[in-house]
């Protein structure tokens, strides 16, 4: 089928510039890992986004699951109206599941939206490897796990297993993934966590997508606002659930990743 004009995409584009207004920045969402409670988190949220009040009355994890579900089911509705081509909703559908998505991304043509799949799959790659290597498992068992299709030869992390996580690194300085690695890595092997690794993907995909604002006229500014809003979303569920389970501010707030605003 023939793709559409890029002009076609006018009014898809205008709106979604006028919904990005009212995404969350960062910083909110770090002053609202430091209230002190669940409703204070999400007045802080609710003051700088576009949710409905219903956000700070809700009770339990539960309500709140049924609260984020809802906006996505909104979010859903309003990217399959707008966007004009069934392969990019595909897409945008399948992003949790690269090695799916990729395969639609190749036949798309749009440069910008299978790149971004491409990343995801280098980086999906990248945190199996980091666990795989840090739980003592062996190569085979990262083998069995690899996804195809991404910018990095997966062979770099094969015929590498056995080095050293720094020296891994040395490896990939030619990509871009060499400060990710390095800082991720030296946060795991000097704490034990995951937390810089995952943080550092979510913001490699975000900084990726924030290209799309420069995008005129085509799918590409729909598709980035629509995973801008699903991680936004995501992230309200985390600072919820974190503070309904009274876990510590610093350590919520160690999880808030880059924003598209």
């Amino acid at each position: 089928m023939k793709k559409p004009s890029r002009l076609n995409y006018a009014y898809a584009v205008g709106r979604v510039r006028v919904l990005e207004k009212d995404l969350v920045e960062k910083a909110v969402f770090r002053e609202a890992s430091e209230e002190s409670d669940f409703s204070s988190a999400m007045k802080v949220i609710f003051d700088a986004g576009k949710y409905s009040e219903e956000i700070v009355k809700i009770k339990d994890s539960n309500e709140l699951d049924e609260y984020i579900k809802k906006e996505e089911e909104n979010l859903y509705r309003l990217i399959e109206k707008i966007l004009l081509e069934e392969d990019i909703l595909k897409i945008f559908l399948e992003e949790s599941r690269p090695d799916k998505a990729v395969l639609i991304a190749e036949r798309s043509g749009y440069s910008f939206i299978k790149d971004y799949i491409r990343h995801k799959i280098d980086l999906g790659n990248i945190k199996m490897f980091c666990r795989v290597k840090y739980s003592g498992l062996t190569r085979d068992k990262f083998e069995k796990r690899i996804l195809k299709g991404g910018f990095l030869d997966d062979k770099i992390l094969l015929r590498n297993f056995d080095l050293s996580f720094a020296e891994i690194g040395e490896k990939l300085k030619a990509t871009p993934y060499y400060e990710l690695w390095t800082k991720a890595t030296d946060v795991l092997e000097e704490r034990e966590t995951f937390v810089e690794l995952e943080r550092g993907i979510e913001d490699f995909l975000l900084e990726y997508l924030k290209r799309a604002k420069y995008i005129v006229f085509g799918p590409e500014p729909v598709f980035a606002y629509g995973l801008a809003k699903r991680k936004e979303l995501n992230m309200v569920r985390l600072l919820g659930v974190g503070k309904i389970n009274q876990i510590p501010p610093g350590i919520l707030k160690e999880r808030v990743s880059e924003t598209y605003v």
